[in-house]
């Protein structure tokens, strides 16, 4: 909406009530260690049952399995997904009332929870094809930072 359009631009104020007082944004030192995995969206899949896994790890999750520290680099972000699950949170600070939370399982394997966007929670429907967009997910005015982070939106194809 235009309204939503001039509130991301910073053109009208938006009262974000208590909840937005406090940004917190991610450490310098925590992005560069964990840049793959933050900026590439790249988990892990295990060379020995092929499990992929995110965020990357260096024991195996799958319970049958168990392996350490035989995991090769695994990327999800070109990958489509599945909603599996979804909820709506109506007391979030921020600009996109509500904010929409799903846990997408991944072709291929893998299931991780992510913020969804571009679109409403009467769009949201189980099982509904996703992908993968990289978002602006906060700004810290007082600090000058800009955080981002992989969001889920339906699938455009």
């Amino acid at each position: 909406s235009y309204q939503r359009y001039l509130a991301f631009r910073n053109i009208v104020p938006v009262d974000v009530g208590i909840r937005g007082e406090e940004i917190p944004f991610t450490e310098i030192s925590l992005l560069w260690r964990s840049r793959k995995a933050v900026l590439s969206l790249c988990g892990s899949r295990c060379k020995r049952c092929g499990t992929p896994q995110y965020p990357p790890q260096r024991i195996c999750v799958n319970p049958d399995c168990g392996a350490v520290d035989e995991m090769a680099e695994y990327c999800f972000a070109g990958k489509k997904a599945a909603l599996a699950t979804y909820t709506a949170d109506y007391l979030a600070a921020g600009v996109e009332s509500p904010a929409l939370y799903g846990t997408l399982d991944f072709e291929g394997g893998g299931t991780f929870p992510f913020d969804i966007t571009d679109c409403s929670l009467e769009d949201l429907k189980v099982g509904m094809r996703m992908e993968m967009t990289f978002r602006k997910k906060y700004v810290d005015e007082a600090r000058g930072h800009h955080g981002y982070h992989w969001k889920a939106t339906p699938d455009r194809a």
